[in-house]
């Protein structure tokens, strides 16, 4: 008994150290994780067309990922080569218009009885020595920031395409560590979370598409400068649940808001409309077939990796909690009673499915 009492104290105080140093690596390495999770959210992205031209046109699994890309690669040449020099031309005049309209509305704001004691209060705010060398550090930084989101974009980059390019390679290695009586409920795991998030990435990138085209449509016709420009940068922050909507009006707002406050409010107002559209009339729609994340879920999951990775944090909530909600499906459909699980299918055999398989 002595002897059985020691092997297992041993062995709990091996566990416990391991648990701890695999406690630190994921801490140390959370900001290497994340990106690391966007390499996988892109291969999955890459996977999709992939998937459709190798079934279609019977293709070797390389072979397709190369026309892929070869295609997408085209069509951004393309793009570049017929509206690149314009899209330049906008962003351009967007970063001087931004600047100048921001001092057109803080004289409107002067103008106005209650404005010199606003501006002053709020430049009383900013005129703190510690803001200040805190905004002169971060001009400095300026190089280092960029470099490092260069680095990172880099990382997801190649990873995307070592995982899109040989999956099952990485899957059977994955396989190989799990212990065998594991190895089905890893297999359920991993089909259904690649099942919530191609999914979730479908849902999104018709939100993106829907929104760009209505917010650039809805600005040209309020004659906002560079409503095209606009539209893509709403169209882009729509990835991001919950903060992209809010920051992608920021800078048509401005722009309109010095032209004239009942143009502001127009804008601000379209893009509000656009959302409860794309949000509760295109989306529903598409969510049929298509994966919904609970917005309270996904916001939490948001503060709590923001607080811990910062922007990184933000963009890849959404999709984590996809994979998440596939992987929970699986554990709790284990545990429920079979009376539940019998109703549960019933119930699921009377609506559609999720469009598109798993990347095995």
């Amino acid at each position: 008994m002595p002897e059985d009492f020691r092997s297992r104290a041993v062995f709990s105080a091996i566990l416990f150290a391991a648990a701890i140093a695999v406690l630190i690596i994921v801490w140390n390495g959370r900001y290497i994780l994340l990106l690391l999770f966007g390499g996988i959210v892109g291969a999955l992205l890459l996977s999709i067309p992939t998937y459709w031209v190798q079934t279609r046109l019977h293709l070797p699994r390389s072979v397709s990922l190369a026309t892929v890309l070869f295609a997408t690669a085209a069509l951004l040449a393309g793009l570049a080569f017929l509206r690149g020099p314009a899209l330049l031309h906008q962003f351009n005049a967007l970063q001087g218009d931004l600047p100048r309209a921001a001092q057109r509305i803080v004289q409107q704001v002067n103008d106005e009885p209650w404005g010199p004691w606003l501006i002053a209060q709020i430049s009383q705010t900013f005129r703190s020595s510690d803001r200040f060398s805190f905004a002169v550090s971060g001009l400095r930084g300026f190089m280092s920031v960029t470099t490092v989101t260069l680095a990172a974009l880099v990382l997801v980059l190649f990873t995307s395409l070592f995982l899109a390019s040989e999956p099952n390679f990485y899957l059977r290695g994955l396989r190989r560590l799990t212990p065998a009586r594991h190895r089905p409920l890893l297999r359920q795991c991993l089909h259904s979370a690649t099942s919530s998030l191609k999914s979730w990435l479908l849902a999104r990138l018709l939100s993106m598409i829907v929104i760009g085209v209505m917010v650039a449509i809805g600005l040209w016709l309020l004659r906002i400068p560079l409503a095209g420009t606009l539209g893509i940068i709403a169209g882009l922050f729509t990835f991001i649940p919950n903060v992209g909507p809010v920051v992608s009006v920021i800078p048509a707002a401005l722009l309109a808001f010095a032209i004239s406050p009942g143009r502001g409010l127009l804008t601000v107002t379209l893009f509000g409309l656009v959302h409860f559209l794309e949000g509760n009339v295109v989306t529903p729609l598409a969510e049929r077939k298509i994966v919904t994340l609970p917005p309270a879920l996904t916001l939490s999951l948001q503060l709590l990796l923001a607080s811990l990775t910062g922007l990184l944090g933000i963009a890849m909530a959404a999709p984590l909690t996809a994979v998440l909600l596939g992987v929970m499906n699986v554990v709790l459909s284990r545990e429920e009673p079979e009376e539940h699980k019998v109703e549960r299918i019933l119930n699921r055999s009377a609506t559609p499915q999720p469009a598109g398989r798993g990347v095995t």
